[in-house]
């Protein structure tokens, strides 16, 4: 003779409302577990795009239940729309006066920054360039008509390389030859296309491209130090998902992968 459970509408009432209290928790713990990603927003130099890239693969290997979209541009760019209260995580940045101007207005924990990495600035050419030169002095030449550099107010390599010509004394006869872009990859674009005739980016860009040459590293002496901070916004909703992502990026692992990308990390 089959059995047959019991209906649940003919079980008394005291052990229908316990099944249905089971048949709820089972359900919102399922809902809970498919619900269960964060996503972390990391406002990111627009330089730093290959090497977190390529961490990115790694933390979706690692992290099952946190999902990091990086979002790319121009350190003072990025710097303001966090002032405005954009939802960034994490902030890593390319300029140390835009990242301590964060930390002055208590947007940055300082208690979770460090300075992570450094680079140098290169002047470049496109490789097929009509017009090769060897140094920075050579761009006053009559047939540099075109010098790309990012916009000075909001990407560091344009304030670095600004920086440098003035301190060269070049500033001046050079400005109306200059050519603004809204990222240091935007400069490296306009020179692998041979849109212009020469440009000012990171050595970690130029590396990246087998369109363009380096033509010259530019001293050290000549702008502020080129350090790449990084820090987790006090106004996160996911303190603990940003923490671990952080925790991350500073780790030896992923120092290994930036300096396979040419930087050179901060010894703290």
């Amino acid at each position: 003779m089959k059995k047959f459970l019991p209906l649940l509408r003919s079980l008394r009432s005291p052990l229908k409302a316990s099944l249905y209290i089971i048949m709820l928790t089972l359900f919102s713990a399922c809902s809970m577990e498919e619900d269960d990603t964060v996503e972390i927003q990391v406002a990111a130099a627009s330089s730093m795009q290959d090497a977190l890239r390529d961490l990115e693969k790694e933390i979706e290997n690692q992290e099952e239940h946190i999902d990091v979209v990086f979002q790319f541009g121009g350190s003072g760019s990025l710097q303001r729309q966090i002032e405005q209260g954009a939802p960034f995580d994490i902030f890593l940045s390319a300029s140390e006066a835009d990242f301590n101007a964060l930390v002055e207005a208590d947007k940055i924990k300082p208690e979770q920054a460090e300075h992570l990495l450094t680079n140098d600035l290169v002047l470049i050419q496109p490789t097929n360039t009509k017009t090769p030169i060897d140094a920075v002095e050579e761009l006053t030449k009559a047939n540099i008509a075109t010098i790309a550099i990012g916009t000075p107010e909001s990407v560091p390599a344009g304030t670095f390389a600004k920086e440098a010509l003035e301190n060269m004394h070049m500033w001046e006869e050079l400005e109306d030859n200059i050519v603004q872009a809204r990222s240091v990859r935007q400069v490296l674009t306009y020179n692998e296309e041979n849109s212009v005739d020469a440009g000012f980016v990171f050595k970690t860009d130029a590396e990246a491209s087998n369109r363009v040459e380096t033509r010259e590293t530019i001293s050290a002496n000549l702008h502020a130090d080129i350090l790449y901070p990084i820090g987790i916004v006090r106004d996160t909703d996911h303190p603990e998902a940003a923490a671990k992502i952080y925790d991350y990026l500073v780790s030896d692992e992923a120092k290994d992968v930036y300096e396979a990308y040419g930087y050179e990390v901060v010894e703290e």
